[in-house]
């Protein structure tokens, strides 16, 4: 996906920081979707921004102050359900792997309720094409189709995919204290 970074040219006016391509990001414990990160802060950036920030090797989740942009693929019939056939170390390795790709992810999802998770940040999401599903903790099922938006504070919730082709969104965090569960880093 393509990545167009606009900032200043130190004179007041706009210059392009970065024009790059984004590969998505896969998990085998979550095949065929995929994520896009496109833009992370840990913290919000002073005006004007002249320069791409320096790389990091960042949470997934946002802390107090920082945010993520970028967009998701859920393939169609995504379960989050891992193959009971796997071994316990095959189920440590995939773990291990999605938290090298995206830390923090796997601390964020709830073993007992598959694909459920809840982070210390509100979400916006744009539902941009495919049809979908957002559980929320209490089991309640919002029906989410192209053009939906949804502004998520901070409570358990899941996605899901019950149609023929990728459901797929945009979203932006934000990073909040939560008084209710230690925020991750």
């Amino acid at each position: 996906m393509r990545r167009i970074v606009v900032g200043d040219d130190g004179t007041g006016q706009g210059r392009v920081l970065a024009d790059d391509s984004i590969d998505p990001l896969t998990l085998a414990l979550l095949p065929g979707a995929e994520v896009y990160r496109m833009w992370e802060l840990d913290e919000l950036p002073d005006l004007p921004v002249d320069r791409m920030p320096p790389q990091t090797e960042t949470s997934y989740f946002p802390g107090p102050g920082g945010v993520r942009f970028g967009f998701i693929s859920v393939p169609p019939g995504l379960t989050y359900e891992p193959d009971a056939e796997l071994s316990e170390e095959e189920m440590a390795a995939l773990a291990a792997e999605a938290e090298a790709k995206l830390p923090g992810m796997m601390a964020a999802f709830d073993p007992a309720a598959p694909g459920m998770h809840r982070t210390a940040s509100v979400d916006f999401i744009v539902v941009l094409s495919g049809e979908g599903r957002l559980r929320l903790g209490d089991g309640v099922d919002v029906s989410l189709r192209s053009g939906d938006c949804v502004i998520q504070n901070g409570t358990p919730h899941a996605w899901f995919n019950d149609g023929a082709v990728p459901f797929v969104f945009c979203y932006a965090l934000s990073g909040v204290a939560d008084q209710n569960e230690p925020v991750r880093p």
